[in-house]
């Protein structure tokens, strides 16, 4: 049986004991599994291994805690600190357990643990609640079409995920020796597509504006996909290059993407993409013509009034 948030969930709800005690989660795993409430009615998520566990670090989001039991089995418990992170609590502990039950021993299932433990960590450090929000999702899915589309085109594996410097909090989102191109995804009925600072198009050389259109979509639509499908289409197309491979999962975490059942629920349409050169004549605000006290702007463009300035 698979291990879900729901599940957990109903499990815990059923827990009448609030002020310590555990319940075994029922799950084929190396590793023992349990939850409970460690104290003060704070979900607690406890594994139980044979053999002897190194030191995990705490966060401000929970608490970790390893010991040793009367029968010498090393414990590891992971307490929620955060009342208002409850959900995505869940979330991370069905998430671990499913991440590291594929293990061929505890020792690897227990590295698995500690692993998928900092990435979530990394993730809630840096945004609350742990996982995208539609607009972010979006957007990643934007820019992950751009390099399908750049690697069907038999473009360097290498070459083309290095050039992802958006992913890493650049100006673009993907800068080459030839261009630079700002990805941008919006529905299909939007008309103007916003511009979220003076240097994403304030650049010296010609690039290139894209703009997806991608919208949900039911499942049984054709050519839908999910986020995690796009990825998974991705990695299989770098899985010969172990260097792309390997940057463009670095590349995806620095994001805030994670292998989560979540992104594979809802399913998305690219109903077309549409291509506007930025160059000396394109209608964009630059740091020259802006008052030096005015330190950060948003602005929008007209996508009809940029006809012009489309690629073909």
């Amino acid at each position: 049986m698979m291990i879900t948030a729901e599940v957990l969930r109903e499990q815990w709800n059923g827990i009448s004991y609030k002020d310590g005690g555990f319940l075994q989660v029922d799950v084929e795993h190396p590793l023992e599994w349990h939850i409970g409430y460690q104290s003060a009615s704070q979900k607690t998520l406890l594994l139980v291994s044979r053999i002897e566990i190194g030191t995990v670090e705490s966060s401000k989001s929970m608490a970790v805690r390893r010991g040793v039991r009367a029968d010498n089995c090393w414990t590891l418990a992971f307490e929620l600190l955060r009342d208002e992170q409850q959900d995505v609590f869940l979330i991370l502990c069905s998430d671990i357990i499913e991440y590291s039950k594929t293990a061929g021993d505890e020792k690897t299932s227990l590295a698995s643990v500690v692993r998928r433990y900092k990435q979530w960590i990394r993730l809630l450090e840096s945004q609350g609640s742990g996982l995208m929000d539609e607009a972010k999702r979006k957007g990643l899915i934007g820019e992950l079409l751009f390099l399908k589309n750049r690697l069907d085109m038999g473009e360097d594996p290498l070459d083309s995920v290095q050039g992802w410097v958006g992913a890493d909090g650049a100006d673009q989102d993907f800068v080459y020796a030839d261009s630079w191109y700002e990805i941008k995804s919006l529905g299909v009925s939007a008309a103007s597509v916003t511009i979220s600072s003076l240097e994403q198009l304030d650049c010296s050389n010609a690039g290139e504006l894209v703009v997806f259109r991608i919208d949900k979509t039911a499942p049984e639509k054709t050519d839908a996909f999910s986020l995690n499908e796009i990825v998974y289409r991705i990695k299989r197309m770098l899985a010969e290059d172990a260097d792309a491979a390997g940057i463009f999962q670095s590349k995806l975490t620095a994001y805030g993407y994670m292998d989560l059942q979540e992104y594979s629920e809802q399913k998305y349409y690219c109903s077309g993409s549409h291509c506007y050169r930025v160059d000396d004549t394109f209608p964009r605000l630059s740091q020259k013509g802006v008052p030096q006290q005015i330190v950060s702007l948003h602005y929008e463009l007209s996508l009809p009034a940029l006809a012009g300035w489309r690629k073909e």
